[in-house]
Formats: C-alpha cells, structure tokens, sequence
C-alpha cells in the first residue's frame, strides 16, 4: 500500500513539474544537435546507370521451360538479369578499394565498404560514396564506375554476361557542393529521449528529497 502512494506521488509531481521533464528532453536534443555538427562532414558523389532488356535479342521460339512449354519472362527473370550491373560494380569493388587507399592512404576496407551504396531504383542503378574530401568522392566514384562500365562491355563480349541488357552510363560523378550529416536524426532522438529519462530522473529524486527533508524535520 505504501509502494503505491509513493507511486502516485511520483506520478503527480511528474505530471505537476511536467515543464522541468520537457526542458530537459529539449536540451538534450539540442545538445546532440550541436554534438553532431562537430562530426566531420561527408560529401557524397553518384554515378547513374540505365539498364534495360532488349526483349527482341531473347529468342523465345527455341527456349521451353521443364514441361515443354514456351518460355516466358516474368518479372523475377527481368530483376535478376539487370542486377548484372551490380555484379560487375561489386566485382570491382577490391580494385576500387585499392585506387581509393592511394588517395586516402587511411582509408580501411570496413570503412570502404560501409560509405558505399549500390542501390537500383526502377530501370536506374545508383553507384554512391561518401568521403570527408568532396573531390575524393567524385574520384572513387568515377572511377569505379568506369571500372564497372569496362568489366560489363567485356563479359557480354565474352559470353560471361546476358548481351540482351542495355546499360548506359548515363552521367558521372560530379563535384559534390554541400555536406551531408549521417545518423543526425538518430542522435537528436536519442538526446532527447536521454534528455527526457534525465528529467524524470531529477524530478522524482527532488520529489523524495523533498519528502525526506519534510519527515526528518
């Protein structure tokens, strides 16, 4: 029964003080805010890719699935022939890896692989990397993708890749202009959630010193 008074007075000076526990919530994300201004920023360079299937290149007529019947394309088909653009870029992954060490002699290959993206969005594939240095990200970008360019033009040639995939470079790597802040949001939300427990915290331990000092008194 005891417990439970004490629950409810906590309860209630919580509610009573609720402006103390929403001050410190905001400055506890102010605090992660100012916090991740004191990151180095990264700046991200992207290289585009086309991709497509020239439907006229596949020749349905001599093709039968297990039972005899007609072949046909279906979606799945399509998605997994145009990931050979991300074959080739992930295949030329080590070798851009080591370009880039000769650029940033610090740079690891967690580290490497962790600020690189290769992401596909409808007929497009984005290669991606993000670099402290605006003019290293669009190096390692570009080259890479040329590197990926030149790995696919030479497996379709020799037959170690679908030739009826179109891809296109479709633009390179420009000069990055503006900074970008990874994981901002999370720290904010996780200061003010710190914040938040802070000024729970405080106000109920004034509440008991309070209610000490008043049955000693």
């Amino acid at each position: 029964m005891q417990d439970d008074l004490e629950l409810l007075k906590s309860y209630k000076q919580i509610i009573k003080r609720w402006w103390v526990i929403v001050l410190a919530a905001f400055l506890g994300g102010l605090l992660a805010f100012g916090f991740s201004y004191l990151k180095p920023g990264l700046y991200q360079a992207e290289a585009v890719f086309h991709a497509s299937i020239d439907f006229t290149e596949i020749n349905f007529e001599n093709l039968q699935s297990g039972n005899n019947a007609p072949l046909t394309f279906t979606q799945y088909d399509e998605d997994i022939a145009l990931q050979v653009v991300q074959r080739m870029l992930l295949a030329t992954r080590n070798e851009a890896f080591r370009y880039a060490q000769t650029l940033d002699p610090d740079l690891d290959i967690t580290t490497f692989v962790r600020n690189s993206q290769i992401r596909r969005y409808h007929a497009q594939w984005y290669l991606r990397y993000r670099h402290t240095d605006p003019e290293i990200a669009q190096s390692i970008v570009n080259y890479w993708a040329d590197l990926g360019w030149q790995a696919l033009q030479d497996a379709q040639t020799n037959g170690k890749a679908e030739t009826f995939v179109i891809v296109d470079l479709v633009s390179t790597a420009e000069l990055p202009q503006v900074d970008i802040y990874l994981n901002r949001n999370n720290l904010i939300l996780a200061g003010t959630l710190i914040g938040f427990v802070a000024g729970v915290v405080l106000v109920d331990f004034s509440q008991r010193v309070r209610g000490k000092a008043a049955r000693t008194a």
